[in-house]
């Protein structure tokens, strides 16, 4: 009986010795399984001593893996040498979508950024649709046209419907087109039999129609362009994929 309990307890012991702890954690991890290898990391970090090197760093990578970034910040600063810990810092920020944060820690040295935290920066300026400043970090791919001015949507979008048509929506503009034209018919022919509540009442109505039109006319460029800049950014993207390894 005695025999069978030690035999049980090396059993126990062995499983959750330091070493198989890790092989399972980067088991869990190579898997993509970022939730599970994080438990089994941190259990490694508690019953191991030393740490095997890249253990840090993977605990940081799990927590962005699953969106816990105020706590990948946090373990940051575990991880060495400086250089590393500011291009994994700026990385989370960038993840978490916080992207002067990531200026901030990257480029505060004033000096020349190449490499994947030079790629980083560029990124950020990128993900805000400054392609202007994102040119000065990343080899960009040539622009996207077909962007409408909005000095010229506010022109046209002056005639009823004419935003729209200056943004490709022909559907929306010949909508915008009838609906101002019919409400301005109604107030002048209703004007003319001198019916003053009616023309008062299609007469506004043709204002906020009118009004409708313009601003939509406008939203409908700012749309197609954003649209444009969302292409394009995917474009920067694929061609800038980050490699921080």
């Amino acid at each position: 009986m005695t025999l069978i309990i030690l035999l049980l307890s090396i059993t126990t012991d062995s499983l959750f010795a330091a070493d198989r702890v890790y092989l399972f954690a980067e088991h869990l991890y190579e898997e993509g399984d970022y939730p599970a290898a994080l438990a089994e990391f941190r259990r490694y970090r508690f019953l191991a001593d030393p740490l095997a090197g890249d253990v840090p760093e993977k605990i940081v990578r799990c927590l962005v893996a699953t969106e816990r970034y105020a706590e990948a910040l946090a373990e940051s600063g575990r991880l060495a040498p400086a250089a590393r810990k500011e291009l994994l810092t700026g990385w989370i920020y960038f993840m978490a979508g916080k992207y002067d944060s990531t200026r901030f820690v990257l480029d505060r040295g004033g000096s020349p950024l190449s490499g994947e935290a030079g790629k980083l920066v560029g990124l950020s300026y990128a993900e805000e649709y400054d392609f202007k400043h994102a040119a000065g970090y990343l080899a960009l791919p040539p622009p996207t046209a077909g962007r409408r001015s909005l000095w010229a949507a506010a022109a046209f979008s002056l005639i009823p419907g004419g935003g729209h048509y200056y943004a490709g929506k022909f559907d929306d503009g010949i909508y915008s087109t009838l609906i101002v034209g019919t409400a301005s018919l109604l107030a002048y022919y209703y004007h003319g039999k001198r019916e003053g509540l009616k023309f008062g009442l299609t007469l506004s109505a043709a204002v906020v129609f009118y009004a409708g039109s313009i601003y939509g006319g406008l939203n409908a460029c700012q749309n197609h362009n954003r649209f444009l800049d969302e292409q394009y950014l995917e474009r920067i993207r694929e061609e800038n994929a980050l490699k921080i390894k």
